[in-house]
């Protein structure tokens, strides 16, 4: 009887380690809807990215920290399809809380699942990690990012996404056009050229 009961605390320890072990999902933010308004206690993270393969079940994005918290936030390379087309100049936004944030990392992720494949850090002194603040009502625009799907020297897929600097008028025209209600919002754009 004494074996019975160590046997199911074992049993019962190492379901309870599985639970724990389990990784959580990604904070994969929900792309805004085109429709949506400005609130006033939200500041808004905009990019325009182009995808040139086939994702399938593959999603792409920027890992964006608040530096206060750590807080982490995946902001998708656009809306993910399952029809496999290249996307070119597509402008995404989410939402989040005010504060200061930069963007940590880019990856690649399981769209079924909502966990990452593949993840490359970027540096913090790197004009595409600069920190950068976000105020209610404002719009950040981060930029234009394109992902690629390369071969690497030994002939292995690999992924690269390459930030492009546009000009804040570029910006804020594409913004304004799929985002129309947010055409007069304070528009701000850290990385484009000047």
């Amino acid at each position: 009887m004494r074996n019975l009961i160590h046997i199911a605390c074992a049993f019962a320890v190492l379901l309870l380690s599985g639970c724990a072990n389990t990784p959580k999902p990604m904070p994969i933010q929900p792309i805004m809807s085109a429709k949506q308004a400005p609130a006033t206690d939200s500041s808004y993270v905009a990019g325009m990215f182009s995808r040139k393969w086939e994702l399938g079940k593959l999603g792409c994005g920027l890992g964006i920290v608040n530096t206060a918290t750590a807080e982490e936030y995946v902001m998708p390379f656009g809306a993910v399809t399952r029809l496999s087309n290249d996307v070119v100049d597509e402008v995404a936004m989410i939402q989040l809380p005010p504060g200061e944030y930069r963007i940590a990392y880019w990856l690649t992720y399981s769209t079924d699942e909502s966990q990452p494949i593949t993840r490359t850090d970027v540096a913090a002194d790197s004009l595409t990690g600069r920190p950068f603040k976000t105020v209610a009502g404002e719009v950040i625009f981060l930029g234009s990012y394109e992902t690629h799907r390369e071969n690497d020297a030994e002939g292995k897929k690999v992924w690269t996404v390459h930030h492009v600097r546009i000009t804040p008028r570029l910006a804020q025209r594409e913004l304004s056009y799929k985002y129309p209600a947010f055409a007069t919002q304070p528009l701000a754009c850290p990385s484009c050229l000047k």
